[in-house]
């Protein structure tokens, strides 16, 4: 229901060609790297089409999990995935030429699956700490480092 929804969209440009920052964004599994507390649970194999993961975060025992399954995947330019549990919503990562390198727009749309009337409350915080998060994720992506380094 888009009156809880929280959507934003992160654009970096990288010095990496586009097949580079491609196998980045392409490992799905590796992206919960830069997110304290977190892990991803994945199906074996390469990510394509149908592909499911889960993305949990976790102090001691209690623990919140994503699960998600990607239902584009046009390598080497696009995926979309759609999450599936108590937050719903959807993420698409498109990466294209620019430059001398390359550029990477994520977008993503979540809210609340089953609680009603948080829009207000909750929508200046996702719009806050969904960029805060994921663009530490972005921002890793489209470094000159290693994918396992800091920005």
């Amino acid at each position: 229901m888009r009156s809880r929804t929280v959507m934003f969209t992160l654009t970096r440009e990288s010095a990496l060609p586009a097949d580079e920052l491609w196998a980045r964004v392409a490992a799905l599994a590796d992206h919960a790297t830069t997110v304290p507390l977190t892990t991803t649970l994945a199906d074996p194999g390469e990510p394509g089409r149908g592909w499911r993961f889960t993305v949990r975060t976790a102090i001691g025992p209690v623990h919140l999990d994503d699960p998600m399954v990607v239902e584009e995947w046009e390598a080497p330019r696009r995926w979309r995935i759609r999450k599936t549990g108590t937050l719903q919503g959807w993420a698409e990562a498109v990466v294209s030429p620019y430059a001398r390198g390359s550029r990477l727009a994520w977008t993503e749309e979540l809210w609340l699956d089953g609680v009603p009337g948080l829009r207000a409350a909750t929508r200046p915080l996702g719009d806050v700490f969904g960029r805060v998060i994921f663009g530490r994720v972005v921002d890793r992506l489209v470094s000159d480092d290693p994918v396992g380094g800091e920005p």
